[in-house]
């Protein structure tokens, strides 16, 4: 008997068990052994056939490149965490006065005090308002004043030490000269004003919202997040280090800006002026101010600087039609044409893409490379999402489907937050306008925005027999004596801002330095139920209200970074019952005194 023979992948041929030739008659032993042996051909041709094909598929697949991705020559290359989101190790400061100032942050001494001096500016409510006008010309400037001697009694050091100046009467800049001047300075930055409390919610605060109170665990009231703790915990820092005689090697410059809630139209723009002036282009190592955050995960806690942020733009589309009385209506009144235009752009949103380059997709290849709280799922996804456009496009569906903060991070939104029009219930309007407003990707820009919002419009104002101008275009050809009413398309403010340049990361001295300082401080932490281990994911500021939108011609290295822990907020900021919990305002303290001695003489920074 042969022994049985096996042909890869399409069955086993068994053993021979056809009587011999000489057994059977001539004729038949002929026609047998034919058919036999064109069966046994016809197999092995139709496996050589089938192995041609997978061959070819293999090959197609080995020399095809990926769409954006030509240097890759397979879908299955692996996922190397430290390739796609390296992490920096822990930067320690080497002086002695560490462990020094550590242990006298762990006294009640220092903590009651440290809480007093927030509390203390809590009580001081400056509040910020959209209407103000310029200071020196508006009354409600003048608590800043109250603000200013508040500080100079509870930093005396910082007052008598270091060169204040004070840029627009009520914005801060402190100069702490370092020993060389060949070096660039580092800045920190924060503001002083507050979002105003609504008289209608007061009675919902759990402490008065100018209280300041201190209930052994939380400091409440308006600012005690958002951003006097920033402010107080970057002064405090620097008084205990004035206390032990440190200078720096390296310039520290604060900056507090004034009206950060309502843009830094008065503050910020000021502040920026006088550095440009005083300092010049790019004269700043690293710019750190308030923004991004660090969260437990499992067994690891994730910091994400903000190290990108979106542009704004705020449209007014105006309507102008002739009036009249409401009995003799036409059959659209600019209320109702104003209604259709609001229907198309709400059913036309600009659609959100994950793409390979953006700050957000880098975010979440961190994420999946060191997060243990991430979904397995949603972790296979965005590992083989580097590799494959199905799989981007599976994740895309995925994240759009299940994380409502998607949308806001992987694309440009748009919301229409005012409209007005109409003056009485039997005068048909002659005037109407909306405004809305949009947060631009930082993939996007400003004139793509007003092109898409053109290309939406244009179509329904033609319908409406409407002359469109748009954003300084004539729109159609149909001129305004030949239609029946107008649409103008404008900058509302004429605050158009284009998404911020992105700073450098991976590889980058002042990233890895901040980096650095923040796993220093987050895994020598000695608060309770905190993880040992932590990694950075950099991340994108979606809301465009950060003084650092002004301070772009200082340095290409600005870090949208306040070391707060989302749970440290009772109630996040910008609401009612604005608290913030004590320990997570000493661990900023902590970030911002290792930051600077981390950065005073470090060569991460030149």
């Amino acid at each position: 008997m042969s022994p049985k023979t096996e042909l890869p992948h399409f069955g086993t041929i068994h053993e021979d068990k056809t009587p011999p030739l000489s057994a059977v008659p001539t004729t038949f032993a002929r026609s047998s052994y034919y058919r036999r042996t064109f069966s046994i051909a016809l197999r092995l041709l139709l496996a050589i056939c089938c192995l041609g094909v997978l061959a070819h598929r293999l090959l197609h697949q080995l020399l095809t490149p990926l769409e954006g991705h030509a240097s890759l020559l397979h879908t299955n290359v692996a996922f190397d965490a430290h390739d796609v989101c390296p992490q920096s190790s822990a930067l320690t400061p080497s002086t002695p006065l560490l462990a020094n100032l550590e242990a006298e942050y762990a006294t009640e001494e220092f903590r009651l005090h440290a809480v007093e001096s927030l509390g203390g500016t809590v009580r001081i409510p400056t509040q910020m308002w959209d209407d103000l006008k310029p200071p020196g010309q508006d009354a409600r400037w003048e608590i800043f004043s109250e603000l200013h001697t508040y500080l100079e009694r509870r930093f005396p050091l910082v007052h008598a030490r270091l060169r204040k100046t004070e840029v627009n009467i009520y914005a801060l800049v402190y100069h702490w000269q370092g020993k060389d001047d060949s070096l660039k300075p580092l800045l920190l930055a924060a503001h002083q004003d507050v979002v105003p409390v609504e008289p209608l919610t007061i009675d919902q605060w759990l402490q008065p919202p100018f209280s300041g109170y201190y209930d052994g665990e939380w400091i409440w009231g308006r600012g005690s997040c958002d951003d006097k703790s920033g402010l107080i915990s970057t002064l405090t820092s620097v008084e205990k280090l004035l206390e032990r005689g440190f200078q720096p090697t390296r310039t520290i410059v604060l900056a507090y800006g004034i009206d950060e809630e309502r843009g830094g139209v008065s503050g910020a723009t000021a502040i920026r002026d006088y550095l440009l002036e005083h300092y010049g282009e790019d004269a700043f190592a690293m710019i750190v101010d308030e923004g991004g955050h660090y969260t437990v995960r499992g067994g690891a806690i994730m910091s994400s600087p903000a190290v990108a942020e979106k542009g704004k733009f705020d449209a007014r589309l105006e309507i102008t039609a002739p009036g009249g009385h409401s009995s003799v209506p036409p059959h659209h009144t600019t209320i109702g044409m104003l209604a259709s235009i609001i229907t198309e752009i709400e059913a036309n949103p600009h659609t959100p893409h994950l793409n390979r380059s953006s700050t957000y997709y880098q975010q979440l290849l961190c994420q999946a490379a060191h997060d243990p709280a991430l979904p397995a799922h949603l972790k296979k996804l965005i590992q083989t999402s580097l590799h494959s456009d199905k799989t981007l496009q599976e994740l895309e569906g995925e994240l759009l489907r299940s994380d409502r903060m998607f949308g806001p991070l992987a694309g440009t939104t748009q919301a229409v937050d005012i409209i007005h029009g109409g003056v009485k219930s039997n005068a048909l309007p002659e005037n109407v306008y909306l405004i809305m407003n949009h947060r631009i990707d930082t993939l996007s820009s400003v004139s793509a925005v007003k092109s898409h919002i053109t290309t939406v419009v244009g179509p329904v104002a033609q319908d409406l027999n409407l002359s469109v101008d748009a954003f300084g275009e004539l729109y159609g050809g149909v001129g305004r004596s030949a239609a029946f009413g107008h649409l103008q398309m404008s900058d509302a403010y004429g605050t158009a801002l284009e998404p911020a340049p992105i700073t450098p990361t991976h590889g980058s001295g002042p990233y890895e330095l901040l980096a650095g300082t923040i796993i220093g401080a987050l895994e020598t932490s000695n608060r309770t139920g905190m993880p040992r281990k932590a990694f950075l994911a950099p991340s994108l500021a979606t809301a465009n209200l950060l003084d650092t939108k002004h301070y772009w011609k200082l340095t290409k290295h600005i870090f949208r970074y306040g070391h707060g822990n989302g749970e440290d907020h009772y109630n996040g900021a910008h609401t009612v019952n604005e608290a913030i919990k004590a320990e997570g305002f000493f661990e900023m303290i902590r970030f911002h005194t290792r930051l600077i001695l981390n950065g005073h003489d470090s060569s991460l920074l030149d």
